[in-house]
């Protein structure tokens, strides 16, 4: 509270607020006075009213807002970065925003602090790829696998093995010697084009052996050399079955 002892007069200052003159008393008889706050707005405060709490001329007083809003000026927001101040919304303190792609925008801070906005939308398409061609997100995707690989070796260890026992599961046991010469001249052609081309060649399944709705055999005429873009677009699929 105030001490009692100070006077109150024109032209004291009292926080925010100058006072300007004093008054019509109140009903009880307690002296008033008019005072003006530097965000430029008016107030009348009774005499007990100059307490350290009221240094402003109203809750909505924009000094308190910008008292009680945080300067995130330089600061960063995943790919925004605060350039500065832009006004207000109601309580909430708009700041102007430059996105790392250029791109800028007037956000709430309570949005950036909370993490409800990471980037105008080009974080999307950098996830994503969205704005990548085929052959580029391919080639991303192989990036990403190779990544994974060197991180899980005992997951490509299993998934080797799982794929091991279903080949094995899909080789019928009447396969006589010529049968395994003709998948082995397949096998040979897929890795000449590969050295010929320089793309990747696979053996391709033309029938998948773990398809959905049907599954094929590991024999000589259920299979086919692929690129290895049109083996992972085919992926498990049968095109001789829509659906599958």
């Amino acid at each position: 509270m105030r001490p009692r002892n100070i006077e109150i007069f024109a032209g004291l200052k009292h926080g925010h607020l100058t006072v300007i003159r004093e008054v019509e008393r109140d009903r009880q008889g307690i002296a008033r006075y008019e005072c003006k706050c530097e965000c430029g707005g008016t107030t009348v405060l009774r005499t007990g009213h100059f307490t350290p709490k009221r240094r402003f001329c109203s809750p909505k007083c924009s000094l308190l807002f910008n008292q009680r809003s945080p300067d995130l000026t330089g600061r960063r927001f995943a790919k925004w970065v605060v350039i500065a101040r832009d006004g207000k919304d109601g309580r909430r303190a708009l700041w102007r925003c430059q996105c790392d792609c250029g791109t800028e925008r007037t956000l709430a801070g309570a949005a950036l602090s909370a993490g409800q906005t990471l980037s105008c939308g080009c974080l999307q398409k950098d996830i994503y790829g969205l704005d990548l061609t085929p052959e580029e997100r391919l080639d991303r995707k192989r990036q990403q696998a190779r990544e994974t690989n060197r991180r899980n070796p005992a997951r490509i260890k299993a998934n080797k093995i799982k794929y091991e026992a279903k080949l094995s599961r899909a080789t019928p046991a009447w396969l006589r010697a010529e049968h395994w010469a003709a998948m082995n001249e397949t096998y040979e052609e897929a890795r000449r084009l590969t050295r010929e081309t320089s793309v990747q060649h696979q053996v391709d399944h033309i029938i998948p052996i773990n398809g959905k709705t049907v599954s094929g055999l590991h024999v000589p005429w259920n299979l086919q050399v692929l690129t290895q873009a049109e083996n992972v677009s085919k992926s498990n699929r049968y095109a001789g079955l829509s659906g599958d």
